[in-house]
């Protein structure tokens, strides 16, 4: 019991030297391109609109 114990110690020892698994290469992800260059919230409706239609869907 005693040399399986140390076996399992040794073990869990190793494993964050060698990182148990994985290619160990890092790889960047590049962000998604987006395609809406304005700023409007809403299509066909004014900032003005669009903040009083917020301020009264805050008030229900």
């Amino acid at each position: 019991m005693k040399k399986f114990l140390m076996t399992f110690l040794c073990a869990l020892a190793i494993c964050p030297v060698f990182g148990c698994g994985g290619s160990g290469e890092t790889t960047i992800v590049a962000a998604p391109e987006n395609e809406a260059t304005d700023d409007v919230p809403v299509e066909g409706m004014s900032d003005e609109e669009y903040a009083r239609a917020m301020e009264k869907s805050m008030q229900q």
